[in-house]
């Protein structure tokens, strides 16, 4: 049993509803802007990328708080579960 079917047990004796990301969260991915690492102008805010911060960066375009997550599932740790990255502030 993985901590996740654990935790669901312990704490939702009733089971949970799954949903898709879209019906549950703002996808943002069409603002994203990638910038190659030779076009980046250094700054003072983070640059993240699929695996984290990548960079520090002159411009942001996002200021809030965020779960960044690997678009093609290529991010996972050594049990093979995806990694999630969150982000807050100006990015």
């Amino acid at each position: 049993m993985s901590k996740l079917e654990e935790l669901i047990e312990k704490l939702c004796p009733n089971g949970v509803e799954y949903k898709k990301l879209e019906q549950c969260c703002n996808i943002l991915d069409n603002k994203r802007k990638p910038v190659t690492k030779s076009a980046r102008v250094y700054g003072k805010y983070l640059y993240y990328g699929a695996n984290g911060i990548q960079d520090y960066v002159s411009d942001y375009i996002f200021d809030g708080t965020y779960i960044l997550v690997g678009e093609d599932g290529s991010v996972i740790n050594e049990r093979g579960n995806p990694i999630v990255t969150w982000a807050e502030g100006k990015i």
